[in-house]
């Protein structure tokens, strides 16, 4: 018979696991990212992330069955967003600890920015 705190570690470790294999795809992390800022259709998610509606659809299925995101629909949409502020809040603090932790992180970012002479003024119209 296995020990009650075995079977419990086992049980809760297990769960705990699902969250994690839900966000072990670089896609579904930035689906979480652009989530973060907003809810969106699937169109509008994959658009922005590059995607085919299926695959977003796919992906945003699998964070969906780990109730990262949920889903409301509004007239012939469906409106993805975060399930509530601890998901954008837990997506925060795994890129701090990928920032502090992975070098790599670092590097990507400075590749991208060389050669760039900084950031450009926009006007308050193109913001809109």
């Amino acid at each position: 018979m296995k020990n009650p705190n075995r079977a419990f570690k086992d049980a809760i470790y297990e769960q705990f696991a699902r969250i994690g294999k839900s966000v072990s795809s670089p896609k579904r992390l930035e689906l979480l990212d652009l989530l973060c800022q907003g809810e969106r259709t699937v169109e509008v998610l994959a658009k922005e992330s590059s995607l085919t509606v299926a695959n977003a659809s796919q992906h945003l299925q699998v964070l969906r069955a780990a109730r990262l995101v949920e889903t409301e629909k509004e007239g012939l949409y469906v409106m993805y967003r975060l399930a509530d502020q601890t998901v954008c809040e837990f997506f925060h603090a795994m890129q701090v600890l990928a920032e502090n932790r992975l070098a790599e992180v670092e590097q990507i970012k400075r590749r991208f920015l060389e050669g760039r002479e900084g950031m450009q003024p926009v006007d308050r119209e193109a913001l809109l």
